[in-house]
């Protein structure tokens, strides 16, 4: 997450880890009853009821799961086919003025910027379509969107439309939704192109949703840099909030819309393919360049999670339903002079997925159909496309804040997404299970309680023992040999797959520690593995950062330095994220909430 507050602060708080389960309840078990099984029930005999004959799980079991949860509601039902459905809608949002941005700096510059005063359809007297005076026309209020992921005050003028890049048709912000179920078991996952999303908004959408009989929803923002403000963080100044309440409640709507949609949707999955490929391979003939022509890494160490890793679902005809696309990179080549709502590299991804590459010269690579849908990774500490250009196929190379810089490195993914699939392992008779735990983190970094007490961070608080909480969750999806663990921020990929021995770099261009830099990382210190990736214990993992909640960086213990000003300063060298982190605690809490569930979900 990448923001400018003047103080350099930008995420959210952090947690207690003297236990994996809720901090509010005298046991620790999360379920609020008391009893310290987990399960709900009070009777202290951790029973989570599966009814499958096994042994009772020897620890506590997660507040929620499937099949066999303590709802009740989705006991196993053998021989259950897996159907799938899909749905895709517009998030873009329904009110905002344009303007025309006379500096090109992204920036709105009042006195040398001037707004359509044209209301929410922005659409003047003089414009083809004009019907009549709408909402908020000349009266002289700007109606603005305003951007994320950089400074403040970049309020959007519209959407990128298909004459810019390679493949800008299409583009936009959208929620993407696919709903997975067998037998008894339902569970929806919805991505927003947006950069952030809070669990509190995630729990409000739940309650709307009991008519389609979702046991777990998880809501994923993909991080994107190039899209609407929806934590709060980007407005118009430093303490002004960015979220726009109409916008807040169409989000909450549109995600509800298409979880609906999907359930309609639902029709048996035939095949289902998993593959994984390698993103370093994107190098265009310069091996030596290897993942640096789609991604970089500005914290040392150099370490970059490579995979690419797919599922493929599709019906009795062979058409796919959906695909799954999982890729670690923070979605902003477009940079900060960029003002127009776009999906960045991850539209041109998808599209690819759908219906195949679009190349000028080279050769095209026909799409798998269906609706493709975008998980991020591990993308903290910084896993970007910043600082890097983009060779085509073509022989062209793009630089940062081209549309064709991010069309490329989409179609090169998609690409490798696609080849993922036709080299894939088709999946016979999956099973679908997860496990979800609530707790209770604290806020540790001043700048984030600054951020709550002027109400930019509008979720809910909980003070407890003279300290300030929130509320959030990690889970865990499984489907056959594919493993799915949701992380509630950025993870630094060195904690998902090692490499402080060099193993992770992909390039050679570039140093494991950078020469010049002045406040270089111990890696005699690093922590050593299994790492999470390892410990997941399954033939393909799936990190999904960000997943139903985004709490910031999360970051190694051994190298989190602070500035002179903790928090709202920055160390010297690569010591940025620790100013948008919740405390060097939180990689520890993500560590013990992930193996509970992980050995929770090998027992069931």
């Amino acid at each position: 997450m990448t923001l400018a507050l003047g103080l350099a602060v930008g995420s959210l708080g952090c947690g207690d880890t003297s236990t994996p389960q809720d901090a509010t309840s005298e046991t620790g078990d999360g379920d609020g009853d008391g009893d310290g099984d987990g399960d709900g029930d009070g009777d202290g005999d951790g029973d989570p009821g599966d009814g499958d004959g096994d042994d009772e799980f020897p620890g506590t079991p997660p507040e929620d799961f499937c099949p066999g949860g303590p709802s009740g509601e989705c006991d196993e039902v053998e021989g259950a086919v897996l159907r799938a459905g899909s749905a895709v809608l517009d998030a873009v949002p329904a009110c905002y003025e344009a303007w025309f941005d006379v500096a090109e700096n992204g920036d709105f510059d009042e006195g040398e910027d001037n707004f359509f005063d044209c209301g929410c359809d922005r659409l003047c007297p003089m414009d083809p379509g004009y019907v009549g005076p709408d909402e908020g026309e000349n009266d002289g209020v700007f109606q603005a969107i305003y951007m994320a992921g950089f400074q403040n005050n970049r309020p959007t003028r519209g959407v990128r439309n298909q004459q810019l890049g390679l493949v800008g048709e299409g583009d936009g912000i959208w929620c993407r939704a696919v709903v997975l179920e067998q037998g008894n078991t339902r569970v929806a996952i919805v991505t927003l192109d947006t950069i952030g999303y809070f669990y509190d908004e995630v729990v409000a959408i739940r309650e709307t949703l009991a008519a389609q009989q979702i046991d777990w929803l998880v809501v994923h923002a993909i991080h994107n840099h190039e899209g609407p403000d929806t934590m709060g963080l980007w407005g118009q100044g430093v303490l002004t909030g960015g979220f726009d309440p109409d916008y807040r409640a169409q989000l909450r709507t549109t995600v509800a819309a298409a979880v609906t949609e999907a359930v309609a949707d639902l029709e048996d999955v035939a095949t289902l393919t998993v593959g994984r490929g390698d993103a370093s391979t994107a190098h265009q003939g310069d091996p030596g360049k290897g993942i640096r022509n789609v991604s970089n890494d500005t914290r040392a160490p150099f370490v970059v999670d490579e995979a690419v890793d797919v599922l493929n679902f599709k019906n009795a005809q062979g058409e796919s339903i959906v695909t799954l696309v999982n890729f670690a990179s923070h979605p902003e080549s477009l940079a900060d002079e960029n003002s127009l709502m776009t999906a960045d590299y991850v539209h041109a991804l998808r599209k690819t997925v759908e219906q195949g590459s679009q190349w000028n010269v080279a050769p095209d690579k026909p799409g798998l159909g269906g609706d493709a849908i975008f998980i991020s990774g591990a993308l903290g500490g910084m896993m970007t496309p910043l600082r890097i250009s983009t060779t085509t196929p073509d022989g062209d190379t793009w630089a940062t804040g081209d549309y064709r810089k991010a069309d490329a490195i989409g179609q090169l993914i998609g690409e490798i997404a696609i080849d993922a699939i036709e080299n894939g392992e088709v999946i016979e008779n999956p099973r679908l299970e997860f496990a979800s735990q609530s707790f209770l983190v604290e806020v540790i970094n001043d700048g984030f309680k600054l951020l709550f007490m002027q109400g930019i961070f509008d979720r809910e608080v909980v003070e407890q023992d003279n300290k300030m909480h929130v509320r959030t969750e990690m889970g865990v999806i499984e489907l056959g040999p594919v493993r799915m663990l949701t992380l509630p921020g950025e993870l630094l990929p060195e904690l998902a797959v090692g490499g402080y021995d060099g193993s992770q770099m992909f390039t050679t261009e570039v140093e494991l520690i950078d020469p010049m830099n002045t406040n270089p990382p111990d890696l005699s210190a690093a922590p050593e593995g299994p790492y999470l990736k390892q410990r997941m214990a399954s033939t393909y993992t799936w990190l999904i950062g960000l997943g139903n909640d985004e709490l910031g960086y999360i970051l190694p213990k051994y190298d989190f330095v602070l500035g002179d000003l903790p928090y709202l300063t920055e160390a010297d060298g690569d010591h940025y994220e620790e100013t948008n982190s919740i405390g060097p605690h939180m990689a520890e809490l993500v560590d013990a909430q992930g193996d509970a569930l992980i050995e929770f979900i090998d027992w069931l």
